[in-house]
């Protein structure tokens, strides 16, 4: 694996909806092999969390409260390091988690799925996704798999600063 969490930290970003779903995904993190070295969970202003995270993890937990909405989650994370990947509190961390790289360049490739039946077009909002996207790429075939993107978190800002 290119990755070498002694060289350089990453973030997880976690969508939360109520207070209590990421702890699913906190409680088995420890028994995973991951390169998460900080977590933050995005909770609604008006919920409550009392939890106290480092009985369930090692990996230091923050709890952020949303100050937009939810989608905005992804330039609304105080993110202090240099990578974040993002996902919600309904997923769990895979028992291995590799983070892809180009050879020798450390650049991260972008995940996708074909926009294919059985990959996306039975699923409506990847439909529409796709029939938006051939507005003006008629021939566009792949679609982004946002919850595995690795986020470099200065071109994250760059991005949603312009926004």
């Amino acid at each position: 694996s290119p990755w070498d969490p002694s060289r350089t930290e990453i973030t997880l970003v976690i969508s939360e909806w109520f207070f209590d779903r990421s702890l699913n995904l906190i409680r088995s993190l420890d028994s995973k092999d991951h390169p998460f070295s900080k977590v933050i969970i995005m909770i609604p202003p008006s919920a409550t969390n009392d939890h106290d995270y480092s009985i369930y993890t090692k990996v230091p937990v923050t709890l952020q409260f949303r100050d937009a909405p939810d989608f905005m989650d992804l330039c609304s994370a105080e993110v202090s390091t240099e990578w974040f990947m993002i996902t919600n509190s309904y997923h769990l961390v895979a028992n291995h988690v590799d983070l892809m790289f180009t050879p020798g360049k450390f650049v991260p490739v972008i995940p996708f799925t074909p926009a294919t039946y059985p990959f996306c077009l039975k699923y409506p909002y990847c439909n529409e996704i796709v029939k938006l996207s051939q507005r003006w790429n008629p021939g566009h075939k792949q679609v982004v798999q946002d919850m595995d993107m690795l986020y470099n978190t200065i071109q994250r800002n760059e991005f949603c600063n312009e926004w």
